[in-house]
């Protein structure tokens, strides 16, 4: 049975329950698998597959995301890699936040490229402009963000559901 380690970072929340909808879905198709918070405490020698995220912050990953995924690529060379991002420039241009995603992971891949990236995604996230340090609530005001919650569930379950067949290969 393929052991999947689903491991994210989060501010607010949102990507975890994304992470832990991806988890779920894995299960209901016959994987084990597990989502947890991305640190150094984790061994990726204890799993057959990765699947990675976080939410995009100013065209790149939470740090420590970015860094479980760069620092761990050596041991985890050779195994599958999925990846996906959370963010909130799709809200208004789906375009916009795929190009951010898209340019994100091949940043990603040049720093860990023995990353064997077979999939990845981005999806809309939740938005809620009081979780905003004030810095960032002066600048969305020149470029609003619609609040709320703006994830694709029926998406997030299919693209899940679309890894899984990848993972069982």
């Amino acid at each position: 049975m393929t052991k999947v380690l689903v491991a994210f970072a989060t501010r607010f929340g949102s990507t975890r329950e994304i992470a832990s909808a991806i988890a779920a879905e894995l299960i209901a198709e016959g994987i084990e698998a597990v989502a947890a918070e991305a640190t150094s405490s984790l061994n990726p020698d204890d799993y057959d597959a990765f699947v990675i995220g976080s939410p995009l912050y100013g065209r790149k990953w939470m740090s420590v995301a970015g860094m479980f995924a760069a620092i761990t690529s050596e041991r985890i060379n050779g195994k599958p890699v999925v990846l996906f991002s959370v963010g909130t420039l799709g809200v208004g241009s789906p375009e916009a936040g795929r190009t951010e995603h898209d340019e994100f992971v091949a940043r990603l891949k040049e720093v860990a490229p023995k990353l064997n990236v077979i999939s990845d995604e981005v999806f809309t996230g939740y938005f809620e402009r009081s979780n905003l340090p004030w810095y960032l609530r002066i600048i969305d005001r020149f470029a609003p963000t619609p609040q709320g919650d703006h994830r694709d569930w029926a998406a997030i379950h299919a693209w899940a559901n679309l890894v899984a067949t990848k993972f069982k290969g």
